[in-house]
């Protein structure tokens, strides 16, 4: 049964990567298995979180994790976390903040969309620095007592400070330090680095390198701080007078209402999906690159002796994967126009196009099938031969030219 025809939705080849857009990466036999057997029983959630959560943080190096619905949601229950502890009228409040830490302090360099995460849950932002260089002192005169985090990212050009100089101010003054790794975690030792670097939470996508289902998160970080995370996010429709503790750590959630997370719940499909995607990761981290690399190798071979694609080799610093650019600046064609018959044609192919304001198409090979390689190669030369139309719309353009001649 083909879900996707029966919508009349035409699946896609893609060579952008992970991007939540497209659904994200396909999953493994192996992980669909598990997520079908996880959604057949039912289990208590809190002891589900607490069990996964153990065996994520021992399998990745990290001190404590946490499952969540992507890594948005942890950057939002992370700063929740930060603004309202485990304080039980603190967490119903958000996003009005109770008392004076309120304020997440953040490189202008590293602003991101994705800092709707820290604000929704009611942190303002404070910038320091410039684009090109940040200061300690920029830093350290922000850190008062009206701060509950300092937000990170790593990956960013300029001269700016570093996870240990940036852990080290904002310890000083009492204050955490939240890294949004979503794009950057795998690789594991990278994870490392920054704690040991001094970082307290760490925010990490499941749906990229560890392929897990494209909803699930981690954070991860000081257990003290992970342990109160399921009072801002799980059902806490509980009665006190019959609510048993965990049967897993005996811990008692049976505290406030629901927290401002509630609406970012995780199911335990996505909780176990997750897990077992991280233990295949751990078990083998090169598996999928063996792959992408002969998706890649296959397309270098298909457009070198075409002089209309100059394909360069790159490398993705931020995800960790080699990468492919093709300049088609000797086409003569709109790349835009290029990307747009890709999408239009079948098979419907979708590519990186960050670079195309300057005629470049980037391939990731993380979402490529066992043949797409060729079949992207084959559809782009087809688009260039026929000067970025179609076979129909060139029939079309030629039935209206001999439509005016007559």
């Amino acid at each position: 049964m083909d879900v996707y025809a029966e919508l009349g939705i035409r699946t896609l080849i893609n060579a952008v990567g992970p991007a939540t857009r497209l659904g994200g990466l396909a999953l493994s036999d192996e992980v669909i298995e598990a997520m079908r057997a996880a959604g057949s029983r039912n289990v208590r959630m809190d002891e589900l979180q607490e069990a996964a959560g153990a065996e994520i943080a021992a399998l990745i190096g990290a001190p404590a994790a946490y499952v969540t619905n992507g890594a948005a949601a942890a950057l939002s229950l992370a700063t929740a976390v930060c603004l309202a502890g485990d304080r039980p009228a603190a967490i119903d409040n958000l996003p009005v903040v109770s008392g004076p830490r309120r304020r997440v302090i953040i490189h202008r360099a590293h602003r991101d969309p994705y800092d709707h995460a820290v604000t929704a849950v009611g942190a303002e932002l404070v910038e320091i620095g410039y684009p090109s260089s940040t200061r300690p002192d920029e830093l350290a005169r922000e850190l008062d007592e009206r701060v509950a985090a300092v937000l990170w990212r790593p990956g960013r050009g300029g001269d700016h400070l570093g996870i240990a100089e940036v852990s080290e101010l904002a310890h000083r003054a009492g204050v955490p330090v939240l890294v949004d790794a979503a794009l950057d975690v795998p690789p594991l030792d990278r994870l490392a680095a920054l704690f040991d670097g001094g970082a307290d939470l760490v925010a990490i996508s499941g749906g990229k390198v560890f392929r897990g289902p494209q909803t699930a998160g981690i954070l991860c970080g000081r257990p003290d701080l992970i342990g109160a995370v399921a009072l801002h996010h799980q059902d806490m429709d509980i009665r006190p007078q019959t609510w048993q503790r965990s049967e897993v750590t005996g811990s008692n959630l049976e505290r406030g209402r629901h927290g401002i997370g509630r609406g970012m719940k995780v199911g335990r499909e996505q909780i176990i999906g997750l897990l077992v995607a991280v233990r295949a990761f751990v078990r083998d981290p090169d598996a999928h690159r063996r792959h992408g690399r002969e998706e890649l190798a296959a397309i270098r071979a298909a457009l070198a002796a075409d002089p209309r694609c100059v394909v360069r080799d790159e490398y993705d610093h931020h995800l960790d994967v080699p990468v492919i650019e093709i300049d088609l600046s000797r086409s003569g064609l709109p790349t835009d126009e290029v990307v747009r018959e890709l999408d239009r044609g079948a098979p419907r192919i979708h590519v990186g196009e960050d670079l195309a304001w300057r005629n470049v198409l980037v391939v990731n090979p993380m979402g490529l099938g066992v043949g797409d390689g060729a079949a992207l190669a084959a559809r782009l030369i087809e688009v260039l031969d026929n000067g970025g139309a179609t076979a129909d719309d060139a029939a079309d353009k030629a039935a209206e030219g001999s439509e005016a001649g007559r």
